[in-house]
Formats: C-alpha cells, sequence, structure tokens
C-alpha cells in the first residue's frame, strides 16, 4: 500500500528532472530485456566474434547489445518506481481506454518515454495523446493535437480492468 509519505518522496524526485519514473511492469520488462541480452544474446554471438573470417554484422551488433545493456542497466539504477495508485485520474503509468475519432476503443498506458517501446499499449508521455489524457478522468472529452491534425478523444474508462498479456511492439493508431 502506498503511503502519502511514499507518494511525496516520488513526486519529489519525479519532479527532479534527472529521476526517471517506471511503472512496475515497465521495470521488470526491462530488466527482463537486460537479462535476455546479458543471458542469451550475447553468449549466442561471442564465439562468433572469435572466427578468423567473421561477420562484421555479427560484430556490429555485439556492440550494439553491449551499449543497450549498459544503457538500460545505467537507467534502471538511476530510476525510480511509480507507485500504483487509481483514483480516477490519469497520471504516468494510468491504464486508460480511450475512443478515437472513428469509434475504435484503444487501452493506452502513458509512461516515460523509455519504456515507451515495450509493448503496444504504452505511449511515451511526449506524445500528442498523452500530453492530452493526462490529468483527465473517464467521460472527458480532449483535443489531441498531433502532426496530422487535431482530434477528439474521449476517456472511456481509467484504469478499470486488468493489463492484456503482454504483445510485440507495433505501430500503433493511439501514438498519432
Amino acid at each position: 500500500m502506498t503511503t502519502s509519505r511514499t507518494r511525496k518522496a516520488v513526486a519529489d524526485r519525479v519532479s527532479d528532472r534527472t529521476a526517471v519514473a517506471l511503472t512496475a511492469e515497465g521495470r521488470r520488462m526491462l530488466e527482463e530485456r537486460v537479462a535476455a541480452i546479458r543471458d542469451v544474446s550475447l553468449p549466442t554471438l561471442r564465439p562468433l566474434l572469435a572466427v578468423h573470417d567473421r561477420d562484421e554484422r555479427d560484430v556490429a551488433e555485439f556492440e550494439r547489445l553491449v551499449e543497450e545493456q549498459g544503457r538500460l542497466e545505467a537507467l534502471l539504477a538511476e530510476s525510480i518506481t511509480l507507485p500504483e495508485e487509481y483514483d480516477g485520474t490519469v497520471r504516468t503509468g494510468t491504464r486508460l481506454l480511450i475512443e478515437l475519432p472513428d469509434g475504435e476503443q484503444v487501452w493506452i498506458r502513458p509512461v516515460h518515454p523509455a519504456e515507451a517501446f515495450l509493448d503496444d499499449e504504452r505511449v511515451s508521455t511526449a506524445s500528442p495523446v498523452s500530453q492530452a489524457v493526462l490529468g483527465t478522468t473517464a467521460g472527458d472529452v480532449v483535443p489531441v493535437t498531433g502532426p496530422t491534425g487535431t482530434w477528439e478523444c474521449r476517456i472511456v474508462a481509467v484504469g478499470e480492468v486488468a493489463p492484456p498479456r503482454r504483445r510485440a511492439r507495433r505501430g500503433s493508431r493511439a501514438q498519432a
């Protein structure tokens, strides 16, 4: 259970521009990515680097993965985990159902850009749709100004249904 003291401490650190605030699930998913790189990807590539006629693409992939692992480990070490609280207001990490202009309903979760790539539901807080929905409640209709113009978005539900199983990241209309 989150206390008001914990919320204040998190809010103080979040207001500090250097602190990255991750959802608990986002932190877990990033930790899994680091473990997959460390325990699977790098050990698979390492023997390929020792052969005389090695493929330089393997070297490039190895270097890219080492850099990604280091970047993610640093991010995890310096970040905080957002408390899970649902008071009906959309905040960073809150899961919500929005209705797009064509009537399609999409679940989204505004999150720090560092975890936005993890699945289709996560949308960077820097995106127009996240900026429009933060601070809203169910039933609100907000304008979203994106690269293709301005459109209205209706908040159908806020944090009411358990998240779906994780799926691979694809393009999402809600990010426009």
